[in-house]
């Protein structure tokens, strides 16, 4: 249904011939679907295709059944290991020392397939999905004429995102936010870096420590995509001090995480704890984190509810 070239209302039996099955029975599992919201039906009997049904035609929905049948297993078998080096990294002082997060990858670990399949199922299911410029006000990351002459940095993304990706999105989806923007990476990941390509879109590279002095000062906005969620609340609290001494009155500093809902299952965090040693958190422990960085949580915006994905706006208290 969504591999022809033009997603189409299906009759049963032109369905039921084009996929070469019996029409009874698939009518049968079809009106099952549509119990369920997996695909539409119209009164003339035809169904259609719905976001469900385009998530299950990608390669991704098959690792996400894979994981989902060992989430289980692979939160069992390393959590306990997870956590006993965390406690070590801790009790030794390494971990707020260092760029890497508590613990090694879990990718080092026999999990890998488990791993690689939470991976694509991430990334498969945030490129068919909005992004935090689909919510987020545009016009507020505008420079004023004072501004921009004067050559004020527009955003700054921080983190291991070594290809730049939403600076570029920002040029190009939003080309009424003008002025300079820079992409900060760590040295380890600097050399995959086209400086030349994202120098032609206005965009300097610089490597970066985040847990040092920020060198970009009052700059317009200062982003971060899940990239604190690797961190412990420690590490956090000194990155968003570091940001919050570089902003600016004005200033804006975005964080785009997963945010935990009053409802969610504590399922997802263990997840993201066995697969990538990464702790998604509330909004009430952003709001405590940001408080004491000295930022002032402004409003979050949500563009994927499913997922929690959310853009933090806080500003200098």
């Amino acid at each position: 249904m969504v591999d022809t070239e033009h997603e189409q209302r299906w009759a049963v039996g032109d369905l039921a011939t084009a996929v070469d099955v019996d029409d009874t029975l698939l009518y049968r599992v079809l009106r099952y679907l549509f119990t369920l919201n997996i695909v539409t039906e119209d009164p003339d009997g035809r169904y259609g295709v719905t976001d469900v049904v385009r998530w299950l035609a990608t390669d991704a929905a098959e690792s996400d059944i894979r994981r989902s049948k060992t989430t289980s297993l692979a939160i069992s078998e390393s959590l306990p290991d997870i956590l006993q080096r965390q406690r070590a990294q801790l009790d030794s002082g390494t971990s707020s020392t260092t760029n890497a997060s508590l613990a090694p990858s879990p990718l080092q670990s026999p999990r890998d397939d488990v791993v690689l399949d939470f991976v694509t199922l991430m990334r498969t299911r945030r490129q068919m999905r909005r992004s935090w410029m689909d919510v987020f006000p545009m016009p507020i990351l505008r420079l004023s004429g004072r501004d921009y002459g004067s050559g004020r940095v527009n955003f700054v993304q921080i983190g291991k995102a070594w290809d730049g990706g939403q600076c570029l999105a920002l040029r190009t989806r939003s080309p009424g936010v003008l002025g300079n923007m820079v992409l900060q990476v760590p040295e380890a990941v600097v050399a995959r870096t086209d400086q030349t390509r994202l120098a032609g879109y206005g965009v300097s590279v610089q490597v970066h420590d985040p847990s040092r002095v920020q060198p970009v000062i009052g700059a317009k906005a200062y982003y971060l995509k899940n990239f604190l969620h690797d961190l412990s609340d420690e590490r956090c609290l000194i990155i968003l001090q570091r940001l919050a001494a570089a902003c600016a009155p004005d200033s804006f500093v975005l964080i785009d995480e997963i945010i935990l809902q009053a409802g969610d299952s504590q399922q997802k965090n263990l997840q993201m704890l066995s697969y990538l040693t990464a702790m998604e958190r509330t909004r009430a422990q952003w709001e405590v984190l940001l408080t004491q960085a000295g930022l002032q949580l402004r409003r979050v915006y949500t563009y994927d509810a499913e997922l929690g994905d959310s853009v933090i706006a806080a500003v200098k208290s």
